[in-house]
C-alpha cells in the first residue's frame, strides 16, 4: 500500500510540474506545433523502449490499435493542444483546475450514457464542481474567455480519454504497448505539420531550453506509469485520493515560477473543485467496499 502511495504521489506530482514546463518554453516562443514535436516524440520513444526492455509484444489487433489512436487522438492530441493554448490565456493553476473538472465530466457520462445513474455524493460533487467553475472565472468574467473555454473544454477530451481508458478492448493490451500507440497520432501529426507549416523550430535558451522540453515529455511518460502502477497497487478509488495532490502542485508550482496572483476566488473555485474530485473518489470508493461484500 504505501509504494502504491509514493507511486501516485510522484506520478501527480510530475504531472503538476509539466504544465509550468510547458508555459515555459511557450512563453520563450517555442511554436505550438514545435512543442507537441518534440514532447510527442519523447513519449512515443520512451514507450517504446520500455515495451522492447521488458519484452513486450508489440501486436495489436485491429480494433485495438483503432480504439488507442482514437484515444490519443483525442485523449493527448487534442487535451494537450487545449491546454497548452489555454496556458497562454490563463495562470497555470487556474487552467489545471478548469482541466480538473474531468471526473464530474466522467461521472456524468457514465451515469447518463451508460445508465449507471447517480448517488447523493456524485450529485453533491457535480454542484460542487460547478459553483467552483464559477469561481475560478471570477466576478464578471475576470478570465480571458477564450482560456476558459479552453481549459472546460481540455477537461471534456480527457474525461472521454479516461472512459476510453476503462472500456474497450485496447486496455488488454501491455501499458507500454498501448502508450506507444496512444502517442503516435501526436507525433506523426506534429512531425508533419510542424516542417509542412515552417514552425519547427528550437527552443530558445541553448541547453535550458531543451532541458525544459526533455523535463516536460519525462513528466509526461513518468507521470502515467507511475499512476498505472499505483492503481495497480492500491486500486483506482484509493489513488483518486492522493491524484488529488496533481492540481496542488501545479497551483503552487504555477504560482511560483510565474509569479501567478493568487485571488480568493482562485483559492474558493479551487477548494469546491478538489472537494468534488474528494466526493467522487469517496463515492468510488464505497463502491469498490460493496462490491467485495
Amino acid at each position: 500500500m504505501l509504494v502504491g502511495i509514493f507511486a501516485v504521489a510522484g506520478a501527480a506530482t510530475l504531472l503538476g510540474i509539466m504544465p509550468s514546463l510547458q508555459k515555459q518554453v511557450l512563453v520563450d516562443g517555442l511554436p505550438m506545433n514545435s512543442l507537441m514535436a518534440y514532447t510527442n516524440l519523447i513519449i512515443t520513444l520512451v514507450s517504446l523502449g520500455m515495451a522492447l526492455a521488458k519484452k513486450r509484444s508489440l501486436r495489436a489487433r485491429s480494433v485495438q490499435f483503432i480504439q488507442a489512436v482514437l484515444m490519443g487522438t483525442v485523449g493527448m492530441l487534442v487535451t494537450a493542444l487545449l491546454l497548452n493554448n489555454a496556458y497562454l490565456y490563463l495562470p497555470v493553476g487556474v487552467a489545471i483546475m478548469l482541466n480538473f473538472l474531468y471526473p464530474t465530466v466522467v461521472c456524468v457520462v457514465m451515469g447518463t450514457v451508460f445508465r449507471q445513474g447517480f448517488t447523493r455524493l456524485q450529485g453533491a460533487a457535480i454542484a460542487s464542481s460547478i459553483a467552483g467553475m464559477v469561481f475560478l472565472a471570477g466576478k464578471g468574467g475576470d478570465l480571458h474567455p477564450t482560456g476558459l473555454l479552453l481549459a472546460l473544454a481540455s477537461a471534456f477530451t480527457y474525461g472521454g480519454y479516461l472512459i476510453a481508458n476503462e472500456k474497450g478492448p485496447a486496455n488488454e493490451l501491455p501499458i507500454e504497448t498501448k502508450l506507444f500507440y496512444v502517442s503516435l497520432p501526436g507525433t506523426v501529426l506534429f512531425w508533419i505539420l510542424a516542417p509542412v507549416t515552417q514552425t519547427l523550430a528550437v527552443p530558445a535558451g541553448g541547453g535550458v531550453g531543451w532541458m525544459y522540453v526533455l523535463g516536460s515529455g519525462l513528466c509526461t511518460v513518468g507521470g502515467y506509469f507511475l499512476m498505472m502502477y499505483g492503481i495497480g497497487r492500491m486500486g483506482a478509488s484509493m489513488a483518486a485520493f492522493v491524484s488529488m495532490l496533481e492540481p496542488i502542485v501545479s497551483v503552487v508550482f504555477g504560482t511560483i515560477w510565474f509569479h501567478d496572483p493568487v485571488t480568493a476566488g482562485v483559492v474558493i473555485g479551487g477548494m469546491l473543485v478538489l472537494a468534488s474530485i474528494l466526493l467522487i473518489a469517496i463515492d468510488g470508493a464505497k463502491k469498490a467496499g460493496g462490491s467485495t461484500k
